[in-house]
Formats: structure tokens, C-alpha cells, sequence
């Protein structure tokens, strides 16, 4: 395992950015290949092409968790994770080693510096829980980056808190901030401090954290929230909520454009808006201006977008094929699967024949749709359910073929209830779901453990 490149170990200044408490260890789905791969079909554009290899890199990687799971799991791939606390990359690093895992790069370097580096070009660019927690001369060393290591036809996922949404919690961040740097202690220490002050005043019913949903959120969950995840979600000194807008705007100076999102079930209007409203966003003509119109009727708070440079449209045909050669992969247990859920347009209900067939086909293992097509099923219909349960998180994109992933989830089972505890379980086919629990008989546990044990 390379440790980084050439230099790499220069850290400059953060900001008002949080570094003396780390962050929480995480892994975040939607960052795989195949997922941004999957995003990209549904607006028609060519996905990269990945048997031959292909770079993939993570602005503002944390501990690496991320990072190292899709390096371990896509073994053709070239992975670099940049952070700009030592703390974060020295585990990284480690966590890396010990898990022998060998395709994987991490660099202690703010963006202004590493946008300087002398990567590989990336086909991939990834940045979850960054943008909107960092000021502008940060948010424009991380557009330098990109401008400079994204190929052509590469995609970029960014992450970010989002108005309208997130205009009620603006008043609680200011004085959870003011309450915590009043108080003794590290940042972590500062935030509990203050989360405490805060549900009090929840309590009493202030009325500008009466109409904050994270208020509610805090009141309700606060216990349940970590020092280190308190600390860099509020105590940051530029949180700003963003519309979509604006990073699009920014965006489209170094030549990206919008690709989708992420969070799959916001590609498709009919299963968060009603007709009504889809008639109001039918108005309006430009696209941007009808995107942010669109988050205020949906009250969007926190946006997963996909962009890509210089991407290749597909006609239909050739989009349809695509995506029915794509993997998918059951993410629960069979049983666990409900056909149905509530939406901002009502409930959606997709429990059909074809939808049972998908999901059954699914439990044996991951599958290319194609290989679980059935004669007496257009594929169109399979496609249409397929997509849907894609949508409602039941099945997930992911790559074809499988990797060993016996050494990190040995180096994971190790850590269990550990200071450097990793609650995810990596899969051979290039994914992570949460680790199983230790009770007894648990459905969960025994199906996550069979996903983990390799090809059937």
C-alpha cells in the first residue's frame, strides 16, 4: 500500500473547519462505482467504462472507512483518499495496512494543496458531507481539484446540506456554535455541552427552535448522538446550506453538468411529487431555476448530486441495455422486503409479480438483470420494477464479478467494541452493509454473514 504521493504529508491550515476531534467512521453507499455508474444511465449518460481499471478518489475522506472498502472490494481500481487531518489519514493508513489492502493512496493535504499534486487522472471524485461545512476559499481549492484530475467523462458526487430545508436549522447551528465555544473543553466536549443547553430550550418551546427540524431531531435522538458527529456537524464555523443553485452554478465553471442524484428515489418525479405540483415544474422552462423550484416543494434539506464532464449521451435503446446488464444486489434479507412506502406524493406501492420474481431471483446472490429476465416478462416491466426497487433502497447497483474480502472484515471483526470500532461488513461485490448485531437467532446477522462469505 502507498502511504501517499511524493510531499504528500503537508498539511496547510483548515480553516474554521473541526480538527481536534475526529470524525465518526462511516461508509457511504452511494460513493461505488456502480452506483454513480447506475445515476448516470438513469439521465442517459455512458457510464465510464471500468474492466480495464479505473481512479477513484475521495475529497475529504475522514478515516478512510469509505474509501478502503471499495478499494478492497474493486481490486482493479486505483483508490486515493485525501484529508487534511494527520489524525484521520495515520488510521487510514493503518486500517489499510492491516487489511492488506494494496490499491489505495492516502494523503494528509488540504484541497488547496493536493489540487497541486500530481495525480492520475480520476474517473471518479467524491465528496460526502464536505462542501457546505467548509468557507469559500476552501469550496474553490476543491473546484481547482476537480478542474484539474476529473477525465473527461468522469463523474463527481458532492454532498451537501440544502435549502430550503435546512433554512429552519440555520438560527439552532449559530447558537449551538456560540453555546459550545462559550464552554471549556475540546469540540466534542464543547458540542455536548451545548446540546444540552439546546434541549432545554427545545423544552421551553423558543420559538425559533420550535420551527427547527433538527431541533426536534436533537430533543428526540441527542442521546444517541456522538460527540465527534456533533462536533463537525455544528461547530464548524462556515455551515451554510446551499441551493442547488448555486453549486450548480459553480460547478459549471469547470465545465460539469448535472448527472442526478444519488439518492435514487429523487430521479423520478412522480414518486415525490404530486400531479399538481408536477404541473407547476412542467412551467418552467430552464432547468436549474426548475431543480431549486422542485426542492422547495419537496422542502429538500440535504442533496446528493452527480455531475459529469463532457459526458456521452445514450439513445434509449442503448440506455435500456445498459442498465439490464447491470448487477444488482438484494440489500435485506428476503423476507424483509416490503412493496411498498410513503412518499411526498403518497404511498407508492410496487407489489407485483415482477417485482417477487426480481427479489427472489435476487436472494440466491447478485445478479446482471439480464440473467433473471423470464420469458413471460417484458423487459421493460422487469426493467420498470427493477428500477423501482432500486428507488426504494430494496436492491442496490453493484459491480459484476467478486473479490476476496476476508482480510478487512477480519480486520473489522478485530475492532468490534473497539476505540476504532468499524460497524460495516464488506462485500464481494464491491459494497458495505452494517455489520450484524450479536443476538442470538438474528435474521439480519445471518443473512449479512452469507452475503459476506463469498460467490454461490
Amino acid at each position: 500500500m502507498d502511504s501517499s504521493l511524493p510531499g504528500a504529508a503537508q498539511v496547510l491550515p483548515a480553516g474554521g473547519y473541526i480538527t481536534d476531534v475526529a470524525y465518526v467512521r462511516n461508509f457511504f453507499a452511494e460513493t461505488a462505482p456502480a452506483w454513480l455508474d447506475h445515476v448516470a444511465l438513469l439521465s442517459g449518460f455512458a457510464p465510464k467504462e471500468r474492466d480495464a481499471g479505473f481512479a477513484w478518489c475521495d475529497l475529504g475522506c475522514g478515516h478512510g472507512v469509505t474509501a478502503a472498502i471499495l478499494a478492497a472490494t474493486h481490486p482493479n481500481g486505483r483508490f486515493h483518499g485525501i484529508d487534511a487531518m494527520p489524525l484521520h489519514i495515520d488510521g487510514a493508513r493503518r486500517f489499510a495496512s492491516d487489511a492488506e489492502i494494496p490499491n489505495i493512496s492516502f494523503h494528509a493535504a488540504d484541497f488547496g494543496y493536493a489540487a497541486e499534486l500530481d495525480f492520475p487522472g480520476f474517473d471518479y471524485i467524491v465528496s460526502h458531507g464536505v462542501y457546505a461545512w467548509v468557507g469559500q476559499r476552501a469550496r474553490q481549492s476543491w473546484r481547482r481539484f476537480i478542474d484539474r484530475h476529473l477525465k473527461p467523462g468522469g463523474l463527481v458526487y458532492v454532498s451537501y446540506n440544502a435549502m430550503p430545508g435546512r433554512a429552519a436549522d440555520l438560527p439552532l447551528q449559530r447558537l449551538f456554535r456560540a453555546l459550545g465555544r462559550s464552554m471549556p473543553g475540546n469540540s466534542g466536549e464543547q458540542a455536548t455541552a451545548a446540546l444540552g443547553v439546546v434541549r432545554s430550550m427545545t423544552d421551553l418551546k423558543a420559538p425559533a427552535l420550535v420551527a427547527s427540524p433538527m431541533a426536534a431531531r436533537l430533543k428526540d435522538q441527542g442521546e444517541r448522538s456522538s460527540p465527534a458527529y456533533l462536533a463537525h456537524e455544528f461547530m464548524v464555523a462556515d455551515w451554510e446550506p446551499l441551493c442547488v443553485t448555486e453549486v450548480r452554478a459553480s460547478l459549471a465553471e469547470i465545465a460539469l453538468q448535472p448527472a442526478g442524484s444519488a439518492t435514487l428515489m429523487d430521479n423520478y418525479d412522480n414518486f415525490v411529487l404530486g400531479g399538481a405540483a408536477r404541473e407547476v415544474l412542467a412551467a418552467i422552462g430552464d432547468a436549474d431555476a426548475r431543480e431549486l423550484a422542485r426542492d422547495f416543494l419537496i422542502d429538500q434539506f440535504f442533496r446528493r448530486d452527480v455531475f459529469i464532464r463532457a459526458g456521452r449521451r445514450l439513445d434509449e435503446d442503448e440506455r435500456r441495455r445498459q442498465l439490464m446488464e447491470s448487477t444488482y444486489f438484494l440489500a435485506r434479507p428476503e423476507a424483509s422486503v416490503e412493496y411498498g412506502m410513503a412518499t411526498a406524493a403518497g404511498h407508492l406501492s410496487f407489489d407485483s409479480p415482477v417485482a417477487h420474481h426480481i427479489v427472489k431471483a435476487l436472494a440466491a446472490g447478485p445478479r446482471r438483470l439480464s440473467d433473471i429476465a423470464d420469458p413471460s416478462i417484458p423487459d421493460r416491466d422487469l426493467l420498470a420494477n427493477a428500477l423501482t426497487l432500486c428507488a426504494s433502497m430494496n436492491i442496490r447497483p453493484v459491480r459484476a464479478g467478486h473479490a476476496s474480502v476476508a482480510p478487512i472484515n477480519r480486520v473489522i471483526g478485530e475492532r468490534m467494541g473497539g476505540a476504532e470500532e468499524i460497524r460495516w461488513l464488506a462485500l464481494p461485490c464491491g459494497t458495505a452493509i452494517p455489520a450484524p448485531g450479536d443476538l442470538p437467532g438474528d435474521q439480519y446477522g445471518d443473512w449479512a454473514r452469507w452475503q459476506a462469505s463469498g460467490p454461490r
